[in-house]
This record gives structure tokens, C-alpha cells and sequence, in this order.
């Protein structure tokens, strides 16, 4: 079977982000989309006000032709579904439709802005509790939209013990794709944190262990310096078609998303689309 990849679309900016980049993803993995768009449910014990009536029906209209634009937007060739879901909430609606859809992954617009990785209200809630992986796509164009196809997969590895997880999800990807995996170390961050010569050194030992797994074509290591996030991150060379994948909190509960202060911090600077990975098994 084909893996599916859900596109939250809200009829704006951000919904036309995550559009773009979810059909660069699906020309570069073979995957296929359901773009879904969630109508709050209005609240039975709630009074409008002023007094309009019911727009339900208007709301449900204008909803399915947001929808139909964006399924019209898409490349040909890219295989999409629409969705129009009612719920409590765009999140719970979200989470919903990734279970009943058996998504693979949930790509999501961030707000924009002089930050283009601004996480708003429905990317937080999706970020800190999605069983599967979130993709963020910035606003200002970052990322893999001017070749219109993945090129490199990024993998930010720590120190810490289980940091390098998400390196396991990272090799999977490369062998799957065969695109070339740079792995990623902000040492002078994690330094700051209190790392000790040991802890680089199990990272090296397993960066060793990818390398041995892909070939030494498919894996480089840099190694991000600076005194802060932005000098770190700025010090590493992104190729365009860049996708990053990064590594769920240790705080996360079972297998899910939540997005610790180091990646949020990174989050800011990043120049290319992000996808953050449930811990647990893969």
C-alpha cells in the first residue's frame, strides 16, 4: 500500500504552505495526500453573538470550496483526496482523520512572519501530541520548493542519551530513498548543556554505525558551531531540497510527538521544512 500523508488545510497561507509541501513530498516519495479541512462544531450549550442564525451550512460551503482550490492547485500526477471533517477543535479534528486515514504523516503551515517556523495554536497542539510524524512547512518559500523535489534529508542529533534515535528514522528514510543523509550536531549548544567527551563519543560511534549501514556516498556529519542557535545553525552548509528530521523530548509520553526547548529554539532558524518524530517504537 501506498503511504498517505495528510495536509492540514485551512484556506490560508498557511494551508496553501503545507499544500505546496506536501505535494513535494508526495512527487519525491511516491506517497499519496489527503488534504482535510476541519470546521469547529459549533457549541450546542453556546449562544452566538450578536444573534446571526445558523451559518453551519455557509460555513460547510465555504469550507468545501477552499477545498476544491486546493485539490485543483496540485501538480498532475500528485494522487489526493479531500476531506471536509467537523469537530471540537482543528487539532482533535486533525488527530481524527490521521487515525481514521491511517496517516503516515501529518505535514502542517507554520504561521509566517519574520519567524517563517511561527508555530500557531493547531501546529503546537499537533507538535505535543501526534502519533506520528509533523512536518512543518514555513511560510517564505524555505525548503525543497524550488527544485520541486526532496534532495537531502537532514538528521540533528544530540548528546544526550536516546538523542540519537532519531537517527535510526533517518537511516530508514535514506535506504528508502536513496537521498544522500547529512547528520547534524550542534555541539556548541549541547556543550553549553553540560555534554562530556563520553557523550560525543557515543555519537561518533553511532554516526559510525549509519555510515557502515548506508556507505560513506550517502552519509556526511557536520558539526554546527557558534555561541548561540542561529550562529550554530547558520554554520551548517543546507542544500536546497533540504527536509529536517529531529528527535521528540524525552518527555514525550508513548509514541508521540512533543517538541523539546532545543528543537523549538531551532525551529527559528532553520532555513528548510522540519519534521519532528514521535519517540517509541518506530
Amino acid at each position: 500500500m501506498s503511504r498517505r500523508y495528510l495536509v492540514a488545510h485551512d484556506g490560508g497561507e498557511r494551508g496553501t504552505a503545507a499544500l505546496r509541501l506536501g505535494a513535494v513530498l508526495a512527487a519525491s516519495l511516491g506517497a499519496e495526500l489527503d488534504v482535510v479541512l476541519v470546521v469547529r462544531s459549533d457549541d450546542p450549550f453556546g449562544q452566538p453573538y450578536p444573534p446571526v442564525g445558523d451559518v453551519t451550512g455557509l460555513v460547510a460551503e465555504q469550507a468545501r470550496r477552499w477545498l476544491d482550490e486546493a485539490l485543483a492547485q496540485l501538480p498532475a500526477g500528485v494522487p489526493a483526496r479531500g476531506h471536509l471533517r467537523t469537530a471540537a477543535s482543528v487539532p482533535e479534528g486533525l488527530l481524527e482523520a490521521v487515525e481514521e486515514l491511517a496517516a503516515a504523516a501529518v505535514v502542517v503551515g507554520a504561521t509566517g512572519g519574520a519567524n517563517p517556523f511561527g508555530v500557531g495554536p493547531v501546529a503546537r497542539a499537533l507538535l505535543h501530541s501526534s502519533p506520528v510524524p509533523v512536518v512543518l512547512a514555513p511560510q517564505d518559500g524555505a525548503g525543497p520548493a524550488a527544485p520541486g523535489r526532496l534532495e537531502h534529508l537532514y538528521a540533528a542529533v544530540g548528546t544526550r542519551p536516546g538523542a540519537t534515535a532519531v537517527l535510526e528514522e533517518a537511516a530508514e528514510a535514506a535506504e528508502r530513498t536513496g537521498l544522500p543523509l547529512h547528520v547534524v550536531s550542534l555541539l556548541e549548544v549541547d556543550a553549553r548543556s553540560g555534554a562530556e567527551e563520553p557523550a560525543l563519543d557515543r555519537l561518533r560511534e553511532v554516526v559510525e554505525r549509519t555510515r557502515l549501514r548506508l556507505g560513506d556516498g550517502l552519509v556526511s556529519v557536520e558539526l554546527g558551531k557558534g555561541r548561540t542557535m542561529a550562529e550554530a545553525v547558520a554554520s551548517i552548509d543546507w542544500e536546497p531540497g533540504g527536509l529536517l528530521l529531529v528527535g521528540s523530548s524525552r518527555l514525550a509520553r508513548g509514541r508521540q510527538t512533543f517538541l523539546g526547548p532545543t528543537a523549538a529554539r531551532m525551529l527559528r532558524h532553520v532555513p528548510v521544512p522540519v519534521a519532528v518524530v514521535p519517540r517509541g517504537e518506530r
